[in-house]
């Protein structure tokens, strides 16, 4: 049996056999031999400079290399041929619009160029609004107002609201006792001075050479504005020596014959339009024309008003078609004219914004007043817009001459649209006429009052009392020296074959 005790013996004097004696001087040598080799390498490696070591750890991975750095961006030039290449209509377009922009940004900046008129009327529309223009206190802009005989209710109020707001008016009337109804009825305004009438008869030819030569005459002659002071002596108002920028152009021509309270049952021969809006420099005069809406409905009643107009229309696509020339058809519904006195007055109303400071001014400080101007402020607000909207479509209860006279003077600053309405039911009007004759009998039987076939009615009769201050206790003698300084181009003894008054009209006299 072996002896484990001497089996353990004999194992451990092997095992410090085969351990050398100095084994205790291990740790010291491997350190002397460390700092040995450490110097070593490090003074080979200082000899060819300052070393740089990286030491790996562990896991000892060889690391991904970085991903490469993005490429520059593309140069404005570059993409810009890129897109030019893939949509060459596309650039060639947006090239376009960008220059007439610029050109047209030019234009209506300095005045001058391709779009310089532009330009310049924009810069009067910012200036003057719906008024006409005026420069250097004259004014520069005429209304040549075409009347029939009888004249039309509508003649004195329009003429009046030209001559407030900064026209010239040149009346055209078919006999001397209207034309001296007119200028005595107009006596009392302000701005009489801006008014001439003249004769003209469409059924006369011998009227109109006179008539032309009195309207070429009237427009060499210049008009101070009421407002304006003379401050250059007597000689700057001389209105037999103006300047060639203060003499007035014709902007627009206004007929009325539409209108006739009497119209005929043939018409008879048509006005020289065709003569009369050739301008002599500058730009065509528009030609308004003022058409009673329901002489648009096919009633045996109106016939003579139906074909009042049609032969207008007709005469205004002509004119359309021959010259430069804007033409306008403004249908009018039924409107409440202003009286005489009225129109003569210079008072001014309030407005809804106005109308409210001064009942805050007025009122007592209370939390109730307050509310109650700002609610009346606000509803009186979008009454306004509906009653807005509704003049513009025509529709009731645009009744009110303020919001027809509006109406027109934007016309006549617009340079857009063929086609206007005004007055109550004028818009119902026109749509009532695309319909039947045989279902339109039936649908004017049932539904609401149409308005007159010959325009607005008579303004309503003045009252008792007599307006104060619009005319002085002379207005008669005024009224007599107007009526003497006027300009009236009665019927001449001329009657020659080339002085026709027909001449370009269209109109072959049978």
């Amino acid at each position: 049996m072996v002896d484990l005790t001497e089996l353990l013996d004999q194992l451990e004097e092997w095992i410090e056999s085969q351990v050398p004696q100095n084994i205790s001087e291990l740790p010291s040598k491997m350190l002397e031999t460390a700092e040995r080799m450490t110097n070593e390498l490090m003074d080979s490696l200082t000899m060819h400079g300052a070393p740089s070591i990286s030491i790996p750890f562990p896991p000892f991975s060889k690391a991904a290399p970085p991903p490469p750095p993005p490429p520059p961006p593309p140069a404005v030039y570059s993409s810009a041929g890129t897109i030019a290449r893939k949509h060459p209509y596309l650039v060639a377009a947006g090239v376009g619009l960008a220059l007439a922009a610029s050109v047209g940004a030019v234009g209506l900046v300095t005045g001058v160029g391709v779009f310089g008129q532009y330009g310049r009327e924009w810069r009067l529309r910012r200036q003057f609004g719906v008024r006409g223009v005026v420069e250097g206190g004259m004014l520069q802009e005429a209304i040549v107002i075409l009347a029939p005989s009888p004249t039309p209710p509508l003649l004195v109020p329009l003429t009046a609201s030209l001559l407030k707001n900064g026209y010239v008016v040149i009346v055209a009337v078919p006999h001397v006792k209207e034309a001296e109804a007119l200028e005595r009825r107009l006596s009392g305004l302000a701005e009489k001075g801006a008014l001439r009438v003249l004769i003209y008869d469409t059924d006369d030819a011998t009227t109109f050479p006179p008539f032309h030569r009195s309207l070429l005459a009237t427009l060499t002659l210049r008009f101070p504005a009421p407002s304006s002071t003379n401050t250059g002596g007597v000689a700057a108002f001389d209105p037999y020596n103006p300047g060639p920028s203060q003499i007035p152009h014709i902007h627009a021509f206004i007929s009325l014959y539409p209108l006739n309270p009497a119209p005929p049952a043939q018409p008879g021969a048509l006005p020289a339009l065709p003569t009369l809006v050739q301008p002599s420099a500058g730009k065509a005069p528009m030609l308004l024309t003022l058409y009673p809406s329901s002489a648009s409905l096919v009633t045996p009643d109106s016939f003579a008003s139906q074909v009042l107009s049609s032969t207008h229309r007709l005469l205004g696509a002509n004119l359309a078609a021959a010259t430069t020339s804007r033409v306008v058809s403004f249908f009018l519904g039924s409107i409440t004219l202003p009286s005489l006195p009225a129109i003569i007055t210079e008072g001014r109303t309030l407005s809804r914004r106005e109308l409210a400071r001064q009942r805050l001014r007025e009122s007592a400080a209370s939390p109730t007043a307050v509310f109650s101007i700002v609610r009346d402020l606000i509803s009186s607000t979008f009454r306004g817009i509906y009653q807005s909207v509704a003049a513009t479509l025509g529709l009731a209860p645009s009744r009110d001459y303020a919001a027809f006279e509006a109406r027109l003077f934007r016309i006549l600053k617009s340079q857009y649209g063929s086609t206007f309405y005004a007055g109550q039911r004028s818009w119902l009007a026109r749509r009532l006429a695309a319909l039947p004759s045989s279902t339109l009998r039936r649908v004017l039987v049932t539904t609401l009052a149409m308005p007159s076939e010959t325009g607005p009615a008579p303004p309503p009769p003045p009252s008792c009392t007599r307006s104060t201050g619009s005319r002085s206790a002379s207005s008669s003698d005024h009224e007599a020296e107007d009526l003497v300084s006027s300009i009236h181009t009665a019927g001449t003894t001329q009657s020659s074959a080339d002085s026709s008054g027909l001449e370009g009209s269209w109109v072959v006299d049978a």
